[in-house]
């Protein structure tokens, strides 16, 4: 293991979430019960946020519908500057996600929402400020590295535990398992963690290699938030999609010796993830499977993982992924925690504007 890597910041809070999993799970659902609660008669419910925090919303959208609401992720600038892209109404509910609180459109999201007189309710850290917001669900300490990670996992375990909460409310078949699993979540993440050596020899490649990442469904998330872990972490060229919209169009980019990272979990899309991951196998690409085995491929390194809901999944499947980040910055000797900022040229750009 590269000497520097348990250095940053980010490795550290990496291997701090199967902690700051169990306190959620112990600690936390009482806040979700308060949140469920405010939901239950709504209209429908807008997840909304940028970055991480967005991809964060993606997978709350899809697990508060399983839960029964009619719910919609939408990124934060969009919400805030377009709103006629959004049909709000009082009786909806708007989930803000911003781990810090300073995030300016994130800020004008929550103002939006409690101008339109919608239920206001957001996501982060333990001393976020959300000016407007009807209930404040914590998270995590405020993350020292640019490259959030415990943070990301908690927003999405907190969703999931509002989600929780309003499927058994409503008697929702669809969100009957989550309860339990959940609860294993944190010794799977702590499972995944040691094994991080397994991710070295993809990472050593991907920082060699142009990277795609699909995933189906809610990993659609996972696939997304790849993009963001290796480019601010690694400065990695690296390229996602959901798994269908990578086929129509994007695919034919691959070359031969590209890497390609397919999300493979248990689910709808099994058949599908399979007869795409064979066609890049066709074309010459590397291959790194994270859940299961792709049947039919005859070179590709799979990292496995448990088995959990499909919908739970990304919760779990995104720990290779930091890993993968963090490892690709060792790899490189980059700082993963400063956002570039410690290059004089890239401080002076971003600071020509208010992120």
């Amino acid at each position: 293991m590269a000497a520097s890597i348990t250095e940053s910041a980010m490795y550290r809070t990496i291997h701090r979430q199967p902690q700051e999993l169990r306190r959620l799970l112990s600690d936390g659902w009482e806040q979700a019960a308060k949140a469920a609660e405010r939901l239950h008669e709504t209209r429908r419910v807008y997840t909304v946020g940028i970055g991480t925090s967005y991809h964060a919303a993606l997978v709350g959208s899809w697990l508060l519908r399983a839960a029964g609401c009619d719910a919609r992720a939408v990124n934060s600038f969009d919400f805030a500057v377009y709103p006629e892209a959004v049909d709000l109404e009082p009786k909806d509910a708007v989930i803000v996600l911003a781990h810090t609180g300073v995030k300016r459109y994130s800020s004008e999201a929550l103002a939006r929402a409690c101008s339109a007189g919608a239920v206001t309710l957001s996501v982060g850290s333990l001393t976020a400020e959300h000016p407007g917001s009807q209930l404040v669900l914590r998270t995590v300490e405020r993350e020292q590295s640019a490259a959030y990670t415990a943070s990301h996992t908690a927003a999405m375990t907190v969703l999931a535990q509002v989600a929780t909460e309003l499927g058994e409310r409503r008697q929702v078949p669809a969100a009957a398992g989550f309860r339990r699993a959940l609860m294993g979540l944190p010794d799977l993440v702590a499972e995944v963690l040691a094994r991080e050596d397994e991710v070295w020899p993809v990472a050593h490649l991907a920082t060699e290699r142009r990277v795609y990442v699909s995933g189906p469904g809610p990993n659609e998330a996972t696939a997304l938030e790849a993009v963001i872990k290796v480019r601010e972490a690694a400065y990695g060229q690296i390229d996602a999609l959901a798994l269908e919209q990578f086929l129509h169009g994007p695919i034919v980019a691959v070359n031969p010796g590209d890497l390609a990272v397919v999300v493979n979990v248990p689910g709808r899309a099994t058949e599908r993830v399979r007869e795409i991951a064979l066609v890049l196998e066709a074309i010459g690409a590397e291959l790194w499977v994270i859940g299961g085995p792709v049947e039919g491929l005859s070179r590709a390194t799979v990292f496995s993982l448990p088995e959990m809901p499909e919908l739970l999944s990304p919760l779990l499947a995104v720990v290779p992924v930091q890993l993968l980040a963090c490892q690709m910055a060792a790899v490189k000797g980059v700082n993963p925690d400063t956002f570039r900022r410690d290059d004089s040229r890239y401080a002076a750009a971003f600071g020509l504007l208010k992120l």
